[in-house]
């Protein structure tokens, strides 16, 4: 299991030089303002230009309900419909498998009460220029995407300190999940690590990101022999839950507590670039798993993992699906609606307690062990994709 000494708070662009560690219940964070030249700022503007005609803008209507917990469509493998659409339709004999993935997240800024002041109203001038994702997840960003062998899903968890020079955090998210989507859909046999090296090399290359940082976590399933590569940078997390057990939690990756490892891009002309965490997709934790029929896989950025512990993971995942008989003769409305269901869950249970200030959370915990005294859950972006595995007989 993931030791929980490794949690850290809500995002901030990390220096690798130490520094205390808060000892009050009131999380601050770091001022970073004194770290960075200028140039950020003066680049901004032309950045806003260039993203507003190459991203999608974000959608806002889903973010009515009274929890503003939002899903994305189902992703159903086996929809021919879907899989053909750029890649040639393959042998349906030899897909034995199928997957029923969905998204649900909460951004941290999104409340749920109704009451709006002059503070509530301010927002940074880059999201009043533009907008940067396809929906709003905060600083999170995410994609699922079918492709030529199968699925492919990914999130990533934008940096938030950047936001005190002016940059918009979720742009390098972003930018990352949404060429990792392309890679995926237009290739064939390959790992989720070459996904997550490419998408990375096409956003430096690109030029539209100047500053800017993430964590990563990848996973690509084939839905001809249910091989699973998995490739995950910093934080970020995945549970392979079997048998109503979890048989497997992906580490997090930390140079210290408090500092996740996570891809960045930095100007050559900063003077201070090499105190920067620059880690690189080869320094990802790589697995390969063989799936089968009934796998249930949680991915989530660390909004999540810091609220929620793994057996209260569980118990809402085998609560969810207790009345779902993997059969052949079972309804797939009613599984494809249990998952969806099953992810508006658990990323509701994680925003609740969050909110809780008197929790000793996964987050406290890990804060406690390193000298704090802080108690409570962690309020942050929160990202889950749950996909259901099945087996075609």
């Amino acid at each position: 299991m993931r030791p929980y000494i490794q949690r850290i708070a809500a995002a901030s662009l990390l220096l690798r030089s130490s520094r205390s560690l808060w000892t009050t219940t009131n999380y601050v964070k770091p001022a970073l303002l004194y770290h960075f030249p200028s140039y950020f700022q003066q680049q901004q503007s032309s950045l806003s230009n260039e993203t507003n005609s190459s991203h999608s803008i974000r959608n806002f209507s889903t973010t009515h309900s009274n929890l503003h917990i939002q899903t994305a469509p189902a992703t159903v493998i086996d929809d021919e419909n879907e899989a053909s659409a750029k890649t040639p339709r393959s042998n349906a004999a030899s897909e034995k498998f199928q997957f029923i993935a969905y998204a649900a997240w909460h951004p941290k800024s999104r409340q749920g009460s109704n009451k709006t002041t002059a503070s509530s109203k301010k927002m940074p001038y880059w999201k009043e220029k533009h907008k940067t994702g396809k929906v709003d997840a905060g600083e999170d960003a995410f994609f699922q995407t079918n492709t030529p062998e199968g699925l492919a899903i990914g999130v990533a968890d934008g940096v938030g300190g950047w936001s005190l020079v002016g940059v918009d955090p979720a742009l390098f998210s972003w930018t990352l999940m949404n060429n990792a989507a392309t890679i995926a859909k237009n290739e064939k046999s390959i790992a989720a690590q070459q996904i997550l090296d490419t998408a990375f090399h096409e956003l430096r290359k690109s030029g539209k990101v100047a500053a800017g940082s993430s964590t990563a976590c990848i996973l690509n399933l084939s839905k001809i022999t249910g091989e699973m590569t998995t490739c995950n940078l910093g934080d970020s997390a995945f549970l392979l839950v079997r048998d109503k057990k979890i048989v497997y939690e992906s580490p997090s990756q930390q140079h210290y507590f408090n500092c996740p490892y996570q891809l960045t891009v930095v100007p050559d002309s900063y003077p201070n670039r090499d105190e920067l965490v620059t880690d690189l997709p080869k320094d990802a934790d790589t697995k390969n798993f063989f799936l089968k029929d009934g796998d249930l896989i949680l991915l989530a950025t660390d909004g999540y993992f810091d609220n929620m512990y793994p057996e209260e993971t569980l118990e809402v995942i085998n609560e969810s699906m207790k009345n779902v008989i993997l059969d052949e003769g079972n309804d797939h409305e009613l599984i494809t609606a249990t998952i969806r269901g099953l992810a508006k869950s658990l990323t509701d249970r994680a925003r609740r307690l969050s909110l809780n200030p008197k929790r000793l959370s996964p987050w406290a915990k890990a804060a406690q062990a390193h000298g704090s005294n802080y108690r409570g859950g962690k309020v942050d972006d929160i990202t889950c994709i749950v996909t259901l595995v099945r087996h075609k007989m």
